[in-house]
């Protein structure tokens, strides 16, 4: 029986692609939903294991540079495997290596399982956008993004507050099998709705590309995080930056000059998609260093719990999620240049609102600045989508795709990295204490709402078609 889009659609009828986009959200996310509850478990985590914030954000951070290496084996695993036969693989380990973080007794086997654990996000996730653009080729892709980023979106806020309330009552460990119920569940219905096409003729992975390219993450993030500790001049920090640098240089070398690279740096002749990717390396900064950095203020400065910072999150995710919505039904008709620039702009003004606030601040003033922040990451995502995406080749789709998709995971990563950095910095600075701890949180919401202000230049640079 022919399992490959097109049988598939002709099984299941008119309704086939809105069964197929509720599949490709659902995977995606049960899997993002694990890269954000991370974040309200950290403190706990902290006290059982006795480590600081610079080794506790590798939690974050390892997992976000894994899911960023392995977004780039995505392309190349569903045209050798197939994109059922790929989600699947990547939902079962995903699987088996939560349910060993419940038996690590030591910080550094935890970080090891959320390494695997974001590799498997990253070759999961890039499939959804290729196989949106090609079941809604006759129409609708915006709609349809948005209500894919609808999900995408709502995840990293759902996460924290359902990861809170599983803190408080069962421990951290409770944060590692509460995606279990939606990767069973995505793993049982890919089978019948994901299709299992292959490429006869797939190119070879270049493998070495792949090594360096990971090399050269982690030596960065590792360089990054020892500075948190000790001075730039010790072997231990510029070490590591130097062979972040070499491994860097060798894996662009690689992909200018391979046939078919894991990068297609290519892409980048476009101006609209180098535009584009300024805005996706600061989105994933925003999405993932704010939800990042919203928790870790609630309970470091406000005394909240896990579960009542979780539930802040909990109403600017749905409502971040009604923008992504929204903005993905307006994405048809208005230029993404118009949606990208509102907001960032939303996003700066709700990080400045929270830097504004005092210690003590009412909890809804709280939530209402979070609310605006998330309603301008959720207008972002389909804008950025489309806007990358409709400037490109159809030949150029999956790759674009997982492009794009590649440099926001990249500004998540790297973004969560230095804004400890930065918090640890001005804490310092400041003399470690509570007025200290206060106003280094304040400077770095501040950061953030700089950043996002200054991208508004990228974004007026991304043309789509129907701009």
């Amino acid at each position: 029986m022919a399992n490959d889009l097109q049988a598939l659609q002709q099984r299941f009828g008119a309704r086939y692609p809105q069964y197929l986009l509720a599949i490709l959200m659902l995977s995606t996310m049960s899997v993002v939903l694990a890269a954000t509850s991370i974040n309200v478990a950290l403190p706990a985590i902290m006290a059982d294991f006795t480590i600081g914030l610079p080794l506790a954000q590798w939690l974050s951070t390892g997992f976000l540079a894994a899911m960023t290496a392995g977004l780039l084996l995505a392309a190349w695993a569903q045209a050798r495997f197939g994109p059922r036969r790929t989600t699947q693989a990547g939902l079962l380990l995903f699987c088996v290596v939560s349910l060993l973080a419940l038996v690590a007794d030591n910080a550094a086997e935890l970080i090891a399982v959320r390494v695997i654990q974001g590799f498997c996000a990253g070759v999961v996730q890039p499939l959804s956008t290729v196989l949106i653009f090609r079941v809604f080729a006759s129409g609708g892709r915006g709609q349809a993004l948005g209500i894919y980023g609808f999900g995408v979106m709502l995840a990293p806020s759902l996460g924290p507050a359902a990861g809170g309330y599983l803190v408080d009552h069962f421990g951290w460990q409770g944060i590692f099998w509460m995606p279990l119920p939606l990767c069973v569940l995505a793993l049982l219905v890919s089978q019948w709705l994901l299709p299992d096409e292959r490429e006869c003729q797939v190119k070879r992975l270049d493998v070495q590309a792949f090594i360096w390219l990971c090399v050269a993450i982690f030596a960065l993030l590792g360089c990054c995080a020892e500075a948190q500790r000790f001075a730039w001049t010790e072997p231990r920090v510029w070490l590591p930056g130097l062979l972040a640098l070499l491994s860097g240089w060798i894996f662009m070398r690689r992909s200018w000059r391979a046939e078919q690279p894991l990068l297609p740096l290519g892409l980048w002749r476009h101006a609209g998609f180098r535009s584009a990717s300024w805005v996706a390396l600061t989105l994933g900064f925003g999405l993932y260093a704010s939800t990042y950095l919203i928790p870790l203020y609630l309970q470091t400065v406000e005394g909240f719990s896990a579960g009542q910072s979780g539930m802040l999150l909990l109403p600017a995710g749905l409502l971040m999620g009604l923008a992504s919505l929204t903005a993905g039904m307006l994405s048809d008709r208005l230029s993404s240049a118009v949606l990208l620039c509102a907001g960032l702009l939303l996003f700066a003004i709700g990080s400045a609102g929270l830097a504004w606030l005092e210690q003590g601040a009412a909890f809804l003033l709280v939530c209402f600045w979070a609310c605006v922040g998330r309603i301008g990451l959720g207008v972002v995502l389909p804008a950025l989508n489309t806007g990358s995406l409709d400037i490109l080749s159809p030949q150029e789709l999956a790759q674009g795709a997982g492009a794009i998709t590649f440099v926001r995971q990249l500004g998540g990563a790297f973004g969560v990295n230095l804004l400890t950095f930065f918090l640890e910095w001005r804490q310092r600075a400041g003399g470690a204490d509570s007025l200290a701890v206060l106003n280094a949180f304040k400077q770095s919401f501040w950061l953030m709402a700089a950043v996002f202000a200054l991208t508004l230049v990228a974004a007026y640079g991304v043309k789509s078609t129907r701009s």
